[in-house]
C-alpha cells in the first residue's frame, strides 16, 4: 500500500531554530525542519535537525548536519 493517492487536509513545514547550546565562548543553535501532516484520523509530526548556527563574539556561520549546502539565509534565524 502506497501513498499514491493520498491528499493530505494540511501539510505544513518550517524550518525553526531551537535554544541554544552554550559550549565556551561559542553558541550553538540547532536548526530544524518541521514537517506536520494530518488527514482525519492520520497525524504525523516529523523532525530533521539540517544545521547549526555558531555565534561565537560578532561572528556567525553553518555547520551542515547532511551532505547539502545550507542556505545563507539560516543565519537571519538567530
Amino acid at each position: 500500500m502506497g501513498f499514491e493517492n493520498f491528499e493530505a487536509e494540511n501539510i505544513k513545514k518550517e524550518i525553526v531554530t531551537l535554544d541554544p547550546i552554550k559550549v565556551e565562548k561559542k553558541n550553538l543553535y540547532p536548526v530544524v525542519e518541521v514537517l506536520e501532516i494530518y488527514k482525519g484520523k492520520f497525524y504525523l509530526l516529523s523532525s530533521s535537525p539540517i544545521a547549526l548556527v555558531v555565534v561565537e563574539g560578532d561572528e556567525k556561520y553553518l555547520l551542515s548536519l547532511d551532505d547539502s549546502e545550507p542556505s545563507p539565509e539560516l543565519l537571519d534565524l538567530v
